[in-house]
């Protein structure tokens, strides 16, 4: 029997695993530089942020038991690498060492503390905290969903009302190289979420199986429910902090994070650094504990070591790379997504239609070629 809790709290779990460093810090920059145009980049956002996240779950679900089914119709090679390096680029390299760093700049160099020793002190205190909360696959969204999200909800509704309520100023007209919605759409890839639901899918089904014996259909009926949840909750606020980045498009910038603070710091005054700080903490250390976890549950079946070592060797290499700071993540990130996204999308939109698709060599020469055109795109960047 499923409980109408359960499915709360696993949709407000879904969403906090989601709505990590990339989602607070890319949609203001993204209303900033649009302007009056904010709206139909929003919608770009919310497509890659938003929509193929939820579908990139529901054909992960569907696929099979195994991460590697995702991908495995092209080829097993194929679908063992593609699956390790989403999982190396969300687990060690970029995403979730981003969220430490995140936390880090949003926090205490907010605050004009750039002292080394404290950077480093607060890093570790936060990969550890990463680590004891990922150390049960089993109950890391239950502990998510009803510990950490809920006060990360109510930091957010108070930064969102002041922000709609009392804006800055009327958004600008700001002239555009390219469309806003293909501005928007590119954006979107820096959340990271269409890799992650991919990756997530096996931590999230045993979530909601651990102490139930549901059927098929209610297994099914519970994702759909709990997804849209988190994907209705995400869609909002990526919209609200769009829009709040809009209006303050008439004000000088020098980064992501940088403006974040700047808007915080306008709507709630002195007292804002401390709100932003908790908010920062709540969505980054909430997407780490289920990055880390999904690393951990897929090594473990590929290598010989244990899920504890898998997870603590990841929050070590975490707490190495997040010292490179924000900006530095994210351009390493560019030419990376440009490749993983395409591939991604493609393999979403067969594996939802694989049904129909009788022949695996559809499979192939589909990813072949948007390989190459990935590959393309990356090198001309």
């Amino acid at each position: 029997m499923v409980k109408r809790k359960d499915v709360v709290f696993t949709g407000f779990a879904l969403f906090a695993m989601l709505f990590g460093a990339g989602n607070l810090i890319f949609p203001p920059m993204l209303g900033h530089n649009l302007g009056s145009s904010w709206g139909i980049a929003a919608l770009g956002f919310v497509v890659t942020g938003v929509g193929f996240p939820l579908l990139g779950l529901i054909a992960a679900v569907h696929t099979g038991p195994e991460l590697d089914d995702f991908a495995k119709r092209v080829s097993p090679l194929f679908a063992r690498s593609y699956i390790t390096i989403l999982i190396l680029t969300i687990g060690f390299f970029l995403a979730m060492p981003r969220t430490g760093a995140t936390a880090y700049e949003m926090t205490l160099q907010n605050v004009g503390d750039t002292n080394p020793i404290h950077k480093y002190i607060f890093l570790a205190f936060y990969f550890l905290i990463t680590w004891m909360f990922s150390l049960r696959a089993n109950k890391v969204v239950e502990r998510i969903g009803s510990i950490l999200t809920p006060v990360l909800l109510i930091i957010l509704a108070v930064i969102m009302y002041q922000g709609i309520f009392h804006p800055f100023s009327m958004p600008q007209t700001v002239v555009l190289e390219e469309a806003p919605f293909k501005i928007g759409f590119i954006q979107g890839y820096q959340t990271m979420d269409t890799l992650a639901t991919i990756v997530y899918s096996a931590v999230i089904m045993k979530s909601i199986r651990h102490g139930r014996n549901l059927s098929q259909e209610e297994e099914s009926s519970f994702l759909w429910k709990s997804s849209l949840i988190a994907v209705g909750l995400l869609a909002c606020v990526y919209g609200a902090l769009t829009y709040i980045g809009a209006t303050f498009s008439g004000f000088e910038t020098v980064g992501n994070t940088d403006l974040l603070s700047q808007i915080v710091r306008n709507l709630l005054g002195d007292f804002g650094n401390i709100i932003l700080g908790l908010a920062v903490a709540g969505a980054c250390l909430t997407t780490a504990i289920g990055l880390v976890a999904t690393v951990g549950d897929y090594f473990e079946k590929i290598l010989p070591f244990s899920y504890r070592t898998i997870v603590t060797v990841t929050c070590i290499a975490g707490f190495v790379f997040s010292n490179f700071g924000v900006q530095t993540i994210i351009q390493v990130a560019i030419p990376i997504l440009v490749v993983l996204y395409p591939i991604s999308m493609m393999l979403i939109f067969l594996n939802l239609l694989q049904k129909y698709m009788k022949n695996d060599m559809v499979y192939r020469i589909i990813i072949v070629l948007t390989t190459m055109f990935g590959l393309y795109q990356a090198y001309s960047l």
